[in-house]
């Protein structure tokens, strides 16, 4: 087994699902200082299942966004894991 592989894969693990974890809180910051009401008052107070599952659902929401960008590969791990990208020419219309 390879150690300096796992090592690698847990590290950046951790990285990235320390960027999820930040870009999720900036995510429902944002939802509750543009929502009109105060959501805490809302929820715990009024007890509003309604914006509750709401709220759940926006959450669960920017999770998938968030999961799916972390997870696309970015452009030097997949030329690693892959190898180099082969040469697709596109063809140019010239306009008459």
């Amino acid at each position: 087994m390879n150690w300096g592989s796992l090592l690698h894969g847990i590290i950046d693990t951790a990285i990235y699902s320390l960027v999820g974890i930040i870009m999720m809180g900036i995510g429902i910051f944002i939802v509750i200082m543009i929502s009109p009401f105060s959501v805490k008052k809302e929820i715990e107070d009024d007890q509003n299942v309604a914006l509750g599952l709401i709220m759940g659902s926006i959450i669960i929401g920017i999770s998938i966004i968030i999961a799916g960008v972390l997870m696309s590969p970015g452009g030097d791990y997949l030329k690693k894991k892959i190898g180099p990208a082969t040469d697709v020419k596109i063809e140019e219309k010239a306009d008459k």
